[in-house]
């Protein structure tokens, strides 16, 4: 015997989710700058003039073109030299003449001593000598002042504009759910 049977049949609801995402936009703007500058300024340029010194006081020496103290102050010197070596002559004459009594030469010496001629000396050099003239030099000073103005410079930052838009998502239902029964065979017991 077959007996009835249930069948129970369900469907699960389904739900769908639509979203939408627009996108993000972001727009920068570039800053703004300002220069000003003052072209006004100041350039001062001074300098002072080379010296150049030349002194030829030893070329004219050479010369013979000497000033009237140099020329006293060297007659001078020789002079007193000559003097010295006079009275050394004159010393070294008296030394030989002491020395007569003991029967020497000494007037026929000194006599001989004194007229022999000095030998001739010769100098070939030229007028003025090298390197008599000194030269000195004082090179000139250059000064260079400028006055500029420093710029201004200012900045202004824009700020970005940032557009966000909201995202959205719909819930909705696809399929509901759904229960169906059946029963199948014809025979029930109805002893249970």
């Amino acid at each position: 015997m077959e007996l009835a049977r249930y069948h129970i049949q369900s469907e699960r609801a389904i739900t769908g989710i639509a979203s939408q995402r627009p996108e993000m936009t972001i727009r920068q703007r570039p800053a703004d700058m300002e220069i000003k500058q003052e072209l006004n300024g100041n350039l001062r340029i001074s300098s002072t003039a080379a010296k150049l010194f030349i002194n030829q006081t030893e070329a004219f020496a050479d010369a013979d073109l000497k000033g009237p103290l140099r020329r006293s102050n060297e007659w001078h010197s020789s002079t007193k030299q000559k003097v010295y070596q006079y009275i050394a002559k004159t010393m070294r004459e008296g030394e030989q003449y002491k020395s007569i009594e003991n029967g020497g030469n000494a007037i026929a010496n000194v006599a001989r001593q004194n007229g022999e001629r000095a030998p001739k000396s010769y100098n070939v050099s030229t007028v003025p000598q090298p390197f008599r003239v000194k030269i000195d030099h004082v090179p000139s000073e250059v000064r260079v002042q400028a006055d500029w103005p420093e710029p201004s410079i200012r900045f202004h930052k824009n700020e970005p504009d940032i557009t966000i838009p909201k995202w959205q998502s719909n819930v909705y239902i696809q399929q509901k759910n759904a229960i169906h029964f059946s029963v199948t065979g014809n025979q029930v017991d109805r002893g249970l």
